[in-house]
This record gives structure tokens, sequence and C-alpha cells, in this order.
């Protein structure tokens, strides 16, 4: 018999789409950074981090 999922077998997904962000501007993703974001390496470290995406647009673009 198949297990019932439960609200706690869910994985818990965080998507954040900022504007102007670059690669390179996450210190988790980037040792020389000039920003510190301890909350995202946090979230880097007990997480999944993925590293190779693609745009269909050069430019920010609604």
């Amino acid at each position: 018999m198949k297990k019932e999922n439960s609200r706690n077998d869910r994985p818990n997904i965080i998507y954040i789409l900022a504007d102007d962000m670059g690669y390179g501007d996450l210190s988790c993703l980037n040792e020389n950074s000039q920003l510190n974001t301890v909350h995202f390496d946090q979230m880097a470290r007990d997480g999944l981090t993925c590293t190779d995406a693609h745009s269909t647009s050069a430019v920010c673009t609604p």
C-alpha cells in the first residue's frame, strides 16, 4: 500500500526572483562579493543551489 502524502511530506520550495541581481552578487556564489548575504548563504548551505540557468532575454523585460 502506498502511504498517503501528508503536509510534512511535501518539499519546501522557495523561488526568489530579483530584478538586477547578478550571479556574483551573492556571497555564497562569489567569495569576493561586496555584499554580505548571510541569509542566502545559510539557505544555500542547507538546501539546493542551482548554478546553471538561462534567460531568453539579455535585459530585464516584463
